[in-house]
């Protein structure tokens, strides 16, 4: 981790990653709702780069019900952070950190950031893998350590 803004003592708690394909089928966007509401009534942190539609779909969820997260930037940390982020940072329940210290995200530290957030997590939840789906070799890596992984719907 290069640098943060907020709470590092989220990352000694229970994390669940989240990561969501960028075109997601309907079905599997309503699962993946579904699930931020039921997640957000646990003790687990999200942790995610919350990057795709749905994935920030799932943030907006869990802010408004006050639920901690990690946000991991694949690039360097904001200059100003986004006012909905403001309450979340002072109340303690987000960490922003970034895995690279380059100014614009792209496939390669995109990549890098998915590996880091599942390195961190202690299960990993999938939504809309595809043939096709960057986040495939991931999900492979994760099922062959044999750690948790949950998916919502695997469209080929």
């Amino acid at each position: 981790m290069d640098e943060h803004l907020g709470n590092l003592e989220l990352l000694d708690q229970p994390l669940v990653a989240f990561f969501a394909s960028r075109q997601t089928p309907e079905e599997v966007a309503k699962c993946a709702l579904k699930w931020a509401e039921q997640v957000s009534t646990t003790d687990k942190v999200v942790i995610s780069g919350f990057h795709s539609p749905l994935e920030k779909e799932v943030l907006n969820i869990l802010l408004e019900h006050k639920h901690p997260v990690v946000i991991v930037l694949g690039r360097t940390l904001y200059k100003r952070v986004p006012t909905q982020y403001a309450d979340p940072l002072s109340e303690g329940r987000m960490l922003i950190m970034n895995v690279r210290d380059v100014s614009r995200n792209n496939y390669r530290t995109s990549q890098l950031r998915n590996f880091v957030v599942a390195d961190y997590a202690d299960e990993c939840v999938f939504a809309g893998l595809h043939k096709g789906s960057s986040l495939n070799v991931l999900y492979d890596i994760r099922l062959s350590k044999s750690r948790r992984v949950e998916e919502f719907i695997i469209v080929q």
